[in-house]
Formats: C-alpha cells, structure tokens, sequence
C-alpha cells in the first residue's frame, strides 16, 4: 500500500487525479492506496470513488500541520492522520474545523486537539518536516522522545513512525533522521512504516510536475533534488529502496537485520490496511432538518389554502395534487418542500425578487401551491412525472432564482437556519485551454511581456494562438481531450521541439485542479452534525465552506440547495418599485399587447428573445399565444436551428391536418406534431414504445450526442442498441409497423428541451414585455441601471429608438441611470458613473452630498462642497465635457436634443 500520498489537491505539488492514481496502484498490485494532501481533505470522495472503481480499498487521510500548543505565525510541522473507520473520518473532520479556527496559513493541530479527537485515527510520524524529524535535525533528541512519548500515549498501537527511504537536497540528512528514528522506535516500542511520500504517479511524469512548479514559482532547483524520487512505488519497490539506502556498509549480520527491519515495516503497513474498514462511508444516508413534527399535515393546510385564496380548489386541481402528494409523502420528501418554501418565502418578506421558476421543478402543483414557483403548472400542462416519480427514488433538485446582488442573504439565511447542518459549497477551478496554455507559455520559453524583445514577443503571441487551435481542434464539446491523437500529429511534435515539450505538458495537466474556489449558488444541507459528511474550512470573509464539490456532496448522499443569482430579477424588482404595478402570470399570458409584440418579433431587450435568431423564430412560426413562445423559446438553440426545426413547427402549424396524421400526435399537440420537449419525449417512449419511465430518462440523456471519449462512446452505442431495441419491440406491440417504429425513435433522439423550464423562464420574458409595453420609461431605466457594459450602447439606442428621451448626466441627477420628470414629462436620465473617468465612488459621492444639502446651483458649489481628493482635475474635465455641469436651460436641452439626435441616427 501507499500510504502517505500526494494528488491534485495538494495544491501545486501533488500530481495527478485520483482515477489515474487508482489505476495505477491496481496495476502496481497494491490492494490498498491512501490518500495525505497537505493540510486539506479536498480529495477525499473522488479518492474513495476511484479505490472503489478499480477494487481496491481506499485509506482517507490528510498530512496536517501539528504544534505542541498554538503559536501565532507559526506554520506548523507535518503530522499525518488516517481514518481507521467513520467515527475516525469524523474526528479528522472535526480536528480539520477546530484547527481553521486557530491557523496560520493552514489549520493547526495542537496535542489538546488531538487528545479530545483521536478515537478511530491512526496517527503516522509524517516526513522529513516533521516535529520528530526536525527534532532530531537539530539535535533536539530529548525533545523528540517527549514528543514521540505523547503521541504514543495519544494514540497508542495506532501511531506510528515513518520511515521513507528516498534522497533530498541536504545528502545523507534523510538516512541519518530515518537511523535515529528506527532506534527510538525500538526503544519506545513505537511500530515503523516505509512509505513513499509519493507526489506523482508515475516517474516519466518528473518534467511535467517540474513545470507545475515553475508555474507556481516554486525553487525548482529545491524540487529537482528531493522530489525526483517521489513518485509511486510498489512495495517490492518501496522495499528496495530501504535496502539501497540503509544496507550499504554493513557486514553481513547487519545487512540481514535491515532486510528482516525492512520485512517488518511492509507488514506493519499491511497491518495498518487491515485496520482500515473497507466502506467508510456506508452508514451515511441522505437526511434534512425536520421541518415540522408532522410535515404532511402541514403540507396540505398550506396547499388548500393556497387553492382556495386562489380559487383553484376544485376537482381537476385537487386530484392533481393528491397524486402528486402522494408520490412526494411515499418518497418521504415533505420536509424538502417546507425547506425550499421557508427560504423562498423569507426572500419575498424581506422584498427580495424570486423568479417564478426554473427547471423541472415548474413541472409540480405542488410547489406551485407553496409559492416555490408561479407556474401552474395544469394551466400550462406540465407533466409532474418529468419532476418527480416513485419509482425514480431521488430527492428532488428545486433550483431557485433571485436577484443576484442579494442571493447572498438568503444563503446566509438558511445556514444560519439550519446552524451546524449547513455550509457553502466548494468549487474546484479546473485548468482549462486557455489558462493552461497561458501559464505554461510563460515557463516554455513563449514569454511575451517587455522584457523579450518585440519581435520575438510577437511571434510567441502567435504561436501561442496556433498552439491553442491545433489543440482545440482535439476537446470535444463536454471538454474532453483526445490526448493520444493530438500528441501523434506532426504539428504537436513541431511545437514540443521548440518549446520544452509544451503540447505533452498540456496533455498531463489539462483538467487538473488549479485551484478551490466556491460554488456561487450551492448549500450544503444534512440532517445531522455536518462534520458527519464533510470537513470544513473558513474563509477570510468568516464564511464556512465544505472541502468538496457539487459531485462529491451527491456521493456521499449530502442534499444541496441552489440559490442562483439572475440579473433579470434585479430588473424587474427595479420595475414593480417604479411602477407599482405587480404582474399577474397566469393573466398576463392572455395579454393581447403583450402577445402582439412577441407576434411581431419586436423583443428587442426582453430576456431571452433579444437575439435575432429568436426573433426570427417568433415571425416565421407565427406566434400568436403563450405556447408558441414557449416553443420559441426552446427552439432557439444551435441544434434545432441546424435541424430547422423552426420551420417544422411553423410547416405543422399551418398544415394541422397533416401534422394529426403524426403517429405521435396524441403527445405533441402543443407543438403541432414537432417533438420539441423531454416531457414529450418521456410520454411517446412509454405510451408509444412501452417502456418504462426510467429507460424514458435513459433515452433523454443520450440526445446530444457522444463524447470523443472511446469508452464514452462504446457506452452510449451499447445503451442506443439496447433502447432501441425495447423502444421498436413495444412499439410493434402497440400496433405499430416495424418502419413506424424506426422512424419515431429516430425521431425521439433528435432534440429535447424541459419545458417546464422553458415555462418558467418565458413567464419571465412576458413580465419584461408587460412593463415595456405598459411602462416603457421604468422599463429602459431599469434595464440601462443593470445591464452589462457590453449591452449598454446596445440598449440605449433601442430606448430611444423606441420613443424615449436620454438626457445627459449632471451632477444634480443621479450617479447610476434613472427615471425623471424633467421638462414636463416623464425622461431617462444617464448616470455620471457612464462618463469616462468619473468612477461609481466619485459620482455616488456627489449624488449624496447632493441629498444631504440639497441641489447644486452652479460649478462653483460643486467644487466648494465635494472633497477635493475626488474631484481632481480629470474629473471636472469629464464632467464638464460630459455636459453635467451645464446650468444654462437651453444650451443645456440643445445638447440633449444633439445627442439623441447621435444615438438615433439619421432619421431623427
């Protein structure tokens, strides 16, 4: 086994991903591979996923930093702690959190912190950084036996001394740690281990990891003499190593008690894998916060309230929710529901935008009722089993939209909730193309900044984009790289010739972690301590995190909850202040004014029917009710366009009578014959070819396409076979002909959109055309205050194309874009933030002071009453430029008229 090791997230020292390393070790024959990343738990999941993938058992573990008693701006000496079954795995979790709370650099274990968490570890001596170590380095014996001593009396039989037989920088130090350490071993009756402290995989990967250090700035010349042997070994290897290191210049005797010594260590390392339970994480189940006592009871007060406020409580709506309450009380999610709404419904209390829905979630009455969503989704015939099934079994996933600059509170609210169950997730930031390439340039002689000359910086630039192309030519769309190809062409082996091998290092670190970020949107949530599923750490701004992704939280069964940002909703929460006017969904989908102008393809700066490819969908389908936007919506993606599915619909629409003689008519009536949606998708695979729902899902996931992966693709052959098999044999059985069959599956596997969400988020678009037919003043305010620069100049010409009138920022107006009555009408007013040079803080200073003691009444007050600091003589200049500070009416309006006429264009 190799114990005491290093991958990925030992951030720019370890190599490698956990798949590899695992295929690795099973190649190596160990039975057993551990994992120690320096002073985090980060790979711990993908470890366990990869040992189990490839039948070996995984040893979870991290190498911490250890002091004898915290001290301020001390980093600590290495220690290592490996969970011998789940109650270790929780005290390593729980020694993680409490050393974040008192840390230097990285958290810090203290003989206390040990003591309180040491059941079910085993404990290891570490490397050549550790206190023992670096004890006797120093000639500090006395100081290393107490030590020893006290972690002895710590951990008992499950601590350890290490021993690791390879060379550093300092020669001969190593052996001479390693002699004193297996002579107080024997002393103090401590058991030794050999162990690697491998850093890579694999030996043939030293240039590459080099590189990973030179990008990082790391002393490479340091790296070259300790870490060249620190890659895998076997144990024969491992073995080997010991004897070379410590059997040379013995006699005979000696030499013989150094192979029984090195023997011993072997099986004290097989001892310390039989300690080890195989399934750590077996027990874990996935659980919630009890919501309430009795969640059902609760559940359907709130619905019937609900349906009666609304006056919806009548036959079609009420047997709708009994079958969706009850697959969701079976399945035993009623708790979900009550959480989601709970947070849902403090984001509304404390006037924070919701979205009326995304996802299949708008698929539920359910969470229609609970005010989770504004879809109703009977009145927009939206399949619940799309949603949510019994014989699915998996915890619904309600994502949920808010405004983006207060998502934050809401987050905040649930962990403070649910306190103790609760954390912000992890990301990790993977290296990618661009980044990657950029970074390796820099260490592969392509350096373009002044210090080269401008010619040769110059032609790196270059051959920096052409080395990016041939490389992309060889990522699929799902970012897989065909690594084996790309290195076999003969530009990759131009480009390794002239710079250090850059294409092979690209292969090798493409897709490895560079860095931990976190998860804009996601929260952890468990029923229990959470530390029973994750470490934690705490960031600089106080917040706690888990130490694992999206990904890892599903397999080891932790619910998460997204709390997504949408800047659309900061628009339309602007507009219902402005305006007072709120919008009625289920109304306003029967709005002709607002209807007509989807109809006429003139949504310009609507949310997602903006672009002219969605435009042109509206004209060409002649869209006349809230379906066809809805199916506009869906369409406008590269693959129906490609497949002109448009045109289909509008073909079907206008020729209805050939479009029922579809064989599968009876499912796609919204869309007059087309198959546009997985909801359609699911209902012709099970009525038409007999299946069941999960082969439907099953039948989903492949459209799409295959990835360049050859096992990728293999698979997805194998299960189309498979599907399609079923998918004709059942429909032969309902009375179709063999061809019929082939051609409805073919069919089937073209395109497939969720049109629940496509709901959900067209609901959105009709809001925005509400207050831009009805207020469109307050609407291309709000739009100009939140739009991305990039879209500013775009919109501003449409507001006035449109009818509106901009007038020019001034220091008596506001710092952002705004709605005013000036002149005798209601006009839009630019923000003296969208003057070059005038910053947010200098324009928001002047607004205020403007507030505090009231309007300025000429460029002189401006000067005298705004600091000076802020207002330098740049500044001035841009705003008088600008015209901001013009107090003369007329010359004032002539500008204004000069600079609409400018935006407008020729035909003012």
């Amino acid at each position: 086994m190799d114990l005491h090791r290093h991958d990925e997230y030992s951030s720019f020292d370890g190599f490698g991903k956990a798949k590899e390393l695992a295929e690795l070790a099973k190649e190596l024959g160990h039975t057993a591979l551990g994992i120690s990343n320096h002073g985090n738990t980060n790979g711990l999941v993908q470890h366990y996923m990869a040992c189990k993938d490839v039948g070996i058992k995984p040893v979870l573990g991290v190498e911490g930093y250890f002091l004898p008693e915290y001290e301020e701006k001390n980093r600590g000496y290495h220690l290592c702690l490996f969970a011998k079954n789940h109650k270790g795995y929780r005290n390593i979790n729980e020694l993680q959190f409490e050393g974040e709370k008192q840390k230097y650099y990285n958290p810090i274990w203290t003989f206390e912190l040990l003591e309180k968490y040491h059941e079910g570890i085993i404990c290891t001596s570490a490397c050549i950084a550790s206190y023992s170590s670096q004890c006797i380095k120093d000639g500090k014996k006395k100081e290393a036996v107490a030590y020893l001593k006290h972690m002895k009396k710590i951990f008992g039989n499950d601590f350890y001394i290490e021993i690791q037989p390879y060379k550093i920088s300092e020669e001969g130090l190593q052996e001479r740690v390693n002699e004193a350490l297996m002579k107080l071993a024997d002393k103090l009756d401590i058991k030794c281990i050999l162990t690697s402290d491998s850093h890579r995989g694999r030996d043939e990967d030293f240039p590459t990891y080099l590189k990973m250090h030179e990008m990082a700035e790391h002393d490479v010349k340091h790296i070259e003499g300790t870490y060249k042997e620190r890659y895998m070994p076997s144990d024969k290897d491992l073995y080997k190593r010991f004897v070379m290191m410590h059997g040379n210049r013995r006699n005979a005797e000696q030499y013989n008690r150094i192979l029984s010594m090195g023997r011993q260590m072997l099986k004290n390392l097989k001892e310390i894998e039989n300690k080890v339970e195989g399934d750590i994480f077996k027990d874990l189940k996935q659980t919630l916060p009890v919501y309430s006592e009795d969640s059902t009871m609760l559940l359907k007060k709130k619905i019937k309230s609900f349906l009666k406020e609304h006056r919806k409580w009548n036959k079609e709506y009420i047997d709708r929710v009994k079958q969706e309450m009850h697959v969701i009380t079976s399945l035993g999610f009623q708790d979900y529901f009550l959480i989601v709404q709970d947070y849902v419904n403090w984001a509304k209390k404390n006037d924070i935008a919701v979205g009326p829905g995304r996802g299949s979630a708008c698929n539920c009455l359910v969470a229609y009722c609970l005010g989770i969503t504004s879809v109703d989704s009977l009145l927009f015939g939206l399949d619940f089993r799309r949603f949510l099934r019994e014989d699915k079994k998996k915890m619904p996933d309600i994502d949920v939209d808010f405004e983006k600059s207060r998502r934050g509170e809401v987050i905040q609210y649930v962990i403070d909730r649910y306190k103790g169950k609760t954390a912000r997730i992890a990301s990790y930031g993977l290296y990618k193309l661009d980044n990657l390439m950029n970074d390796l340039a820099k260490v592969c002689g392509l350096r373009t900044d002044k210090s080269v000359e401008e010619e040769k910086a110059y032609s790196n630039k270059r051959n920096i984009v052409d080395i990016k192309k041939l490389i992309q030519d060889y990522i699929d769309e799902e970012g897989n790289l065909a690594a084996n190809e790309l290195l076999a062409t003969s530009k990759a082996k131009i480009f390794n010739r002239m710079y250090d091998d850059i294409v092979t290092h690209f292969t090798k670190l493409y897709k490895k972690v560079r860095f931990i970020g976190t998860h804009a949107a996601g929260v952890a949530v468990t029923g229990g301590n959470i530390l029973d599923y994750t470490s934690l750490r705490i960031a600089k701004d106080g917040g706690i995190y888990t130490n694992y992704d999206l990904n890892d939280m599903e397999n080891i069964h932790v619910i998460k909850f997204d709390m997504l940002g949408l800047q659309t909703m900061e628009e339309i929460h602007e507009l219902r202040d402005l305006t007072g006017a709120v919008v009625d969904y289920d109304s306003v989908v029967k709005d002709p004014k607002v209807i007509e102008q989807f109809s006429k393809g003139e949504t310009e700066s609507v949310f997602q029917f903006d672009k002219k490819s969605v435009r042109d969908i509206l004209v060409q389908i002649s869209c006349d009710c809230f379906n066809d936007i809805v199916a506009a919506n869906a369409m406008n993606r590269p693959g129906p366009l490609s497949l002109k599915m448009p045109q289909a619909y509008a073909e079907n629409k206008m020729n209805l009578s050939e479009a029922k003689k579809s064989k599968y008519y009876k499912y796609t009536k919204e869309s007059y014959g087309t198959i546009i949606y997985q909801e359609q998708i699911q209902q012709i695979c099970v009525y038409v070819g007999n299946m069941t729902w999960g082969d439907a899902d099953k039948v989903m996931k492949m459209i799409g396409g295959q990835s360049q992966s050859e096992d990728a693709r293999a698979e997805f052959e194998r299960t189309k076979k498979e599907m399609h098999d079923k998918f004709v044999s059942g429909a032969v059985g309902n009375g179709y002909s063999r061809k019929e069959a082939e051609e409805i599956f073919n069919m089937v596997l073209v395109y497939s959109f969720n049109k629940g969400h496509a709901t959900g988020y067209s609901l959105i678009s009709l809001e925005e055309m509400f207050y831009k037919v009805y207020y469109p003043e307050a609407f291309w305010a709000a739009k100009l205050r939140n739009c991305p620069k990039e879209n500013y100049e775009k919109y501003k010409t449409q507001a006035v194309q449109a009818g509106s009138i901009i007038l020019l920022p001034h220091i008596n107006g506001g710092a952002k874009f705004s709605m005013v009555k000036k002149f005798g009408s209601v006009c839009l007013q630019e923000g003296m933030c969208n003057i070059d040079f005038v910053g947010e803080k200098v324009a928001i200073e002047i607004e205020e002071e403007r507030k505090r003691n009231g309007k300025y009444k000429s460029y002189a007050d401006l000067v005298a009453r705004v600091p000076k600091r802020l207002l330098n003589n740049r500044v001035l200049n841009a705003l008088e430029n600008a015209g901001a500070t013009e107090f003369d009416r007329d010359k004032y309006l002539s500008r204004v008229e000069q600079y609409n006429r400018t935006i407008f264009g020729k035909s003012w």
